[in-house]
């Protein structure tokens, strides 16, 4: 292998400069990207742009209508973050139960979200949350709902010039959870998972999103079901036909980790406990 060429910018104009210059890639945490860099160890690597140092992407902003997430902010900081437990705590539980503590110490959100895995846990929650993604270059700056971010398996619209700069939600209480299925609690990428945001006015679902991870080429929203809880009091009756219906809206296939009609049933089970759940903890 040849020798690696590393880029250290220490702030954000320098990084976007960086960025835009040909065969540059972005590494924040570096536990996605450079296991996949490894596997190519007898080609050229790229140049490393390294992001440690800038701290425009590292930190968490709140205003009375949103709540900015740098992509820097590791997996352990989001778990440890007050304001998103309190705001989002489906994202909180996702960082809270991807890979190991060491793991969790360097991946970071906007790794994740760059990586384009449809089994990416934090990709669910920001579904349900309404994310709005802020991709940047030296040119200039765009923002794209993150539901028209992902284009296929690790497919994304992010142009080789740009990085994500800013990952925002509405600042406003969230009723919800987050669950996954893998083969081990730890270190174990997700079969399948669930996210799952409800406002209720009363007892009745004014309006439900659910988003599901690993069971399509990306991540989707459960959109039948959803419908169907709208307008509805949260009983066992309609938690066991809401399983029902979101189990059709999946699009799983075989593969290493699973087969594809186990992950049908896994979608409906995981939204069975995680509503029933909802309706115990009111």
């Amino acid at each position: 292998m040849n020798a690696v060429e590393t880029l250290n910018p220490t702030n954000l104009a320098q990084a976007l400069k960086a960025k835009a210059n040909k065969n540059v890639v972005a590494v924040a945490g570096g536990t996605d990207l450079l296991v996949r860099l490894h596997d190519r160890i007898t080609q050229p690597w790229p140049k490393l742009l390294i992001l440690e140092n800038v701290k425009e992407l590292h930190k968490i902003t709140v205003t009375k209508t949103a709540i900015t997430i740098g992509p820097s902010m590791t997996f352990s900081e989001i778990e440890n973050s007050a304001i998103l437990r309190k705001k989002a705590l489906q994202l909180v539980t996702a960082a809270a139960s991807a890979g190991s503590v060491q793991i969790r110490n360097r991946a970071t959100i906007g790794g994740n979200i760059a990586n384009g895995s449809p089994a990416g846990d934090t990709i669910p929650p920001l579904y349900v949350l309404e994310a709005i993604l802020e991709l940047s270059s030296a040119k200039g700056k765009r923002t794209v709902p993150i539901e028209k971010f992902f284009t296929g398996p690790g497919k994304t619209v992010l142009k080789p010039t740009e990085l994500i700069t800013a990952i925002k939600i509405p600042n406003r209480s969230n009723h919800g959870f987050f669950m996954r299925l893998a083969t081990r609690k730890a270190l174990a990428i997700s079969k399948v998972s669930v996210a799952v945001n409800i406002i209720m006015n009363k007892s009745k679902v004014e309006s439900a999103k659910i988003a599901l991870g690993a069971v399509a080429p990306t991540v989707i929203r459960a959109t039948l079901t959803e419908e169907y809880l709208r307008g509805k009091e949260i009983n066992q009756a309609i938690i066991d036909e809401a399983a029902r219906i979101v189990q059709d809206e999946a699009r799983p296939i075989d593969d290493i980790r699973s087969l594809a009609i186990y992950r049908k049933e896994m979608v409906g089970v995981l939204l069975k406990r995680g509503l029933e759940s909802v309706t115990t903890n009111g």
